[in-house]
């Protein structure tokens, strides 16, 4: 047995040294516990004889936590442990009760006991205790209060912190807006005067004979010539009609005897089928004749470099390749690997096109994982084929991570309102599934937006912004390709493949020499 003195002074011990007796370096062994309190009581020249082994030692820490309300906490039960058997999972020190030790020290010093708290209530009425108020104890101990009193952190302002965007996504930005080319545009001119009174002087059904006396003639009419007519008959137009001409654009009305004022615009405009024969009222596109105001031309060099590549100053652009050949027998193999891809499948929506359809099923086998370990996907898809084409980008070990809208405007700048496709209602948008493979922590985050408004040119033919959008997540400098691509697609710094484009031209040495040993070795099995 010992000696309550011998434990006052292993109290004082443990209470300096506090939980750093739990914590790195120690972490919690015994041997080195005893070799610091008995170093420490050496310093001032009082020995500890009581403590010359580690069995001493585990008996004094159980006598201990027997007067101390069980302070110290270990690993495992210290009784029956010895420590002369060969054991490698000794007892740890874990946890020290400083509320407890701080008691004990205060009655070893000759402190009073605490006193008891008394149990002889006055009696209340009940209705006193009903009608007290109700303590909210969720506000009383929100996270928003504890961060404000613990922390002296107010949330508001670490709410603020976590939303606010990263230095890299505003330098992203920053240099998108320096390096991006601002092309300029005309306004359109909304006075319908204006372009009724061009339409008189620059349609002229007589003077354009050679070009045929139809709607469908008229709009094929050269721009140049409708300016020329205007510019002669500049004496007929007031000062403001003549200098809006080579502002604005106009669309000046083209009225045949076939045309019904009555029955207003055509739906499909400029992309009707039937303008020859067709009696609502179309339109001729009349577009400044002067060089628009406000672009700017994009600056070479940035600051703000990080990935980019070290040859990204001097570097040259590839310019446009592109393999004219059957998608689903090309190996992609040959191809290589790419940083982003996009796909404007001919799906199958059951209507009569002047082109051929890919089948659901012969999309989803195409091996696209030899094309991108990582990198991001964009998938056309048109209202029926959505969900296949969400099936088909996680079948080939994509995650859709975004969808983007193209929003079509017709001839007149305006929302198209009777589209060509849908079944209960007209589509006037088409969408752009976007899939992320791999980790691809160098994209260019959070620079632009998931809605595009453009208008529709060419059948099939996409808007050039989404080549833009693409080029400024991975780069101008990193491979693009485009699968299913037409002549129109074909773009520097990118690689299109399908089977509408014309011939091939490569000009990627490793690329061009993998395609000529396919094609040799194509040529020799048939």
């Amino acid at each position: 047995m010992y000696t309550l003195d011998k434990f006052k002074k292993f109290v004082s011990f443990l209470l300096e040294y506090d939980t750093s007796l739990v914590l790195s370096p120690i972490n919690g062994e015994l041997w080195v516990v005893k070799a610091l309190f008995v170093e420490h009581y050496r310093d001032e020249k009082t020995t500890i004889p009581y403590l010359e082994t580690m069995s001493d030692f585990l008996d004094f820490l159980q006598q201990f936590n027997g007067i101390s309300g069980n302070s110290l906490k270990f690993s495992h039960d210290l009784h029956n442990f010895d420590f002369q058997l060969p054991n490698l999972n000794f007892p740890k020190l874990v946890w020290i009760n400083i509320g407890g030790l701080l008691l004990l020290q205060h009655r070893f010093e000759g402190g009073s006991p605490f006193p008891k708290l008394s149990t002889n209530k006055p009696k209340q009425d009940l209705f006193e205790l009903l009608e007290r108020p109700k303590i909210n104890m969720k506000q009383l101990y929100s996270h928003e209060i504890l961060l404000e009193r613990n922390f002296g952190i107010q949330p508001g302002l670490l709410d603020a912190l976590i939303r606010r965007p990263t230095a890299r996504t505003v330098l992203s930005k920053q240099r998108a807006q320096v390096k991006t080319k601002k092309i300029p545009f005309f306004t359109v001119c909304n006075d319908s005067n204006h372009n009724h009174i061009l339409a008189s002087v620059g349609l002229n059904k007589k003077e354009y004979g050679q070009y045929g006396d139809n709607s469908f003639d008229k709009q094929t009419i050269p721009e140049s010539i409708v300016h020329q007519r205007i510019a002669n008959s500049k004496g007929m137009l007031s000062e403001e009609i003549y200098k809006c001409s080579f502002e604005k654009i106009h669309f000046l009305p083209i009225i045949n005897n076939h045309t019904d004022l009555n029955l207003g615009d055509c739906s499909y405009l400029d992309t009707c089928h039937k303008m020859k024969t067709c009696r609502y009222l179309h339109y001729f596109t009349l577009n400044p004749n002067s060089k628009p105001k406000g672009g700017s031309e994009p600056e070479e060099y940035s600051e703000y470099t990080i990935g980019d590549c070290f040859s990204e100053s001097f570097r040259e652009i590839l310019a446009p390749q592109w393999i004219n050949c059957d998608i689903r027998y090309l190996p992609f193999s040959i191809l290589g690997k790419f940083a982003a891809i996009i796909s404007d499948p001919a799906w199958d929506i059951h209507m009569s096109l002047p082109y051929g359809t890919c089948k659901d099923d012969e999309l989803l086998s195409l091996p696209m994982s030899e094309l991108q370990d990582e990198g991001i996907i964009m998938l056309w898809v048109t209202g029926r084929s959505i969900e296949i084409g969400r099936r088909a980008l996680l079948k080939w070990g994509y995650r859709i991570s975004d969808e983007m809208i193209w929003v079509k405007l017709n001839q007149l700048k305006r929302t198209i309102v009777t589209g060509r496709t849908g079944h209960w209602l007209n589509h006037s948008k088409e969408h752009l599934l976007v899939g992320l493979k791999g980790n691809p922590i160098w994209l260019n985050r959070k620079i632009d937006t998931d809605v595009v408004v453009s208008g529709t040119r060419e059948t099939s033919r996409k808007p050039d912004e989404f080549y833009d959008i693409v080029e400024r997540l991975v780069g101008v400098h990193s491979r693009k390709l485009e699968i299913f691509g037409r002549d129109h697609n074909t773009r520097p710094g990118w690689l299109t493949i399908g089977n509408q484009l014309q011939g091939v031209s490569l000009c990627e040495p490793e690329v061009k020499r993998k395609y000529e040993s396919y094609i040799q070795s194509t040529n020799k099995s048939n």
